[in-house]
């Protein structure tokens, strides 16, 4: 089935993916507008020291957690990475 995907078909499916887990665990992605979310949790006042990037870029879903001090949001950050890269591995991406 993933096969008969277009390219713009499985990204926007790894793209929902994606969502469904940042809202699972309580956590929120806002776009920039840019190429890249900013994912923070959901309860807290979105200081830029407990959020970290993801680059939406051609299905990259690239994260970048250069500012973040947050430990919580640190090791979500990790999950996320680990998930994703299932993602593109099961989206062939």
């Amino acid at each position: 089935m993933i096969t008969a995907m277009t390219k713009t078909a499985r990204i926007k499916e790894a793209t929902r993916m994606f969502y469904e887990f940042v809202e699972r665990n309580d956590f929120i992605a806002e776009d920039e507008g840019f190429g890249y979310w900013m994912v923070g949790h959901r309860s807290d006042n979105h200081f830029a020291s407990g959020m970290f990037q993801v680059n939406r870029g051609n299905g990259d879903f690239d994260i970048c957690t250069y500012l973040c001090e947050d430990e919580d949001a640190l090791e979500f950050a990790k999950r996320l990475e680990e998930y994703m890269e299932n993602v593109k591995r099961m989206m062939e991406l």
